[in-house]
């Protein structure tokens, strides 16, 4: 019954959350132009972004934001970088929390939360962690986290795991780029690498079913 609380509770305050922003958006819709856009990216410190992409989502703040503030602040290529160095910090330091102290209460969230440690057993670790990180649903940092936690070794969780994540986040770091700077061709290029990526996925989800 607790749970059930605790849920309808969680609804709750999304909706206003949501509700408040959408408010906010639409009393202000005269000012959000994209001159103000543009201020309000250049505006943003670069050093203080940065540190916050580091450590925030790590802590279970959405990733999502940061990578269109990314986007924002310094365009694509630069957006990229910044967010692919983030990224690697994150599974570094992610691997290392959960293999400390804190590795029980890790084990305990998730089974509140219903999810199990899921088990490599005799898959492929490299096929496993893409399969993984590949899942939309749960949240950027619960996946970091729950996938840490397993026997996938070190060199996989970093080196494989990583660059999947940074893949998906080409689409919104460049529809970011292009929106303050209104060149339509990085969104054309996002879409194209996100598509090949999804034909490709899909393609190789087929030949392991076949083997």
């Amino acid at each position: 019954m607790t749970e059930i609380w605790a849920h309808r509770w969680k609804i709750a305050i999304g909706l206003l959350v949501a509700t408040a922003i959408g408010l906010l958006i639409y009393f202000n819709r005269e000012s959000l132009t994209k001159e103000s856009i543009i201020a309000f990216g250049h505006s943003l410190p670069a050093g203080l972004l940065i540190l916050a992409f580091l450590i925030l989502p790590l802590l279970g703040f959405p990733l999502s934001i940061f990578l269109v503030l990314a986007g924002l602040r310094f365009g694509f290529a630069w957006g990229m970088v910044v967010t692919a160095g983030c990224i690697f910090f994150h599974h570094y330091t992610g691997y290392w929390i959960a293999h400390s102290y804190l590795r029980t209460k890790i084990l305990r969230y998730a089974e509140r939360k219903g999810h199990k440690v899921p088990k490599v057993g005799e898959e492929s670790p490299v096929w496993f962690t893409v399969l993984f990180t590949s899942i939309h649903g749960p949240p950027y940092t619960f996946k970091l986290y729950l996938l840490a936690v397993t026997d996938v070794p070190f060199r996989i969780f970093c080196y494989v795991g990583a660059p999947v994540y940074i893949a998906f986040c080409v689409l919104p770091v460049g529809a970011a780029a292009a929106a303050v700077h209104m060149d339509v061709t990085w969104i054309y290029i996002a879409v194209a690498v996100i598509s090949v990526a999804i034909i490709a996925w899909k393609g190789w989800r087929k030949y392991r079913a076949k083997t």
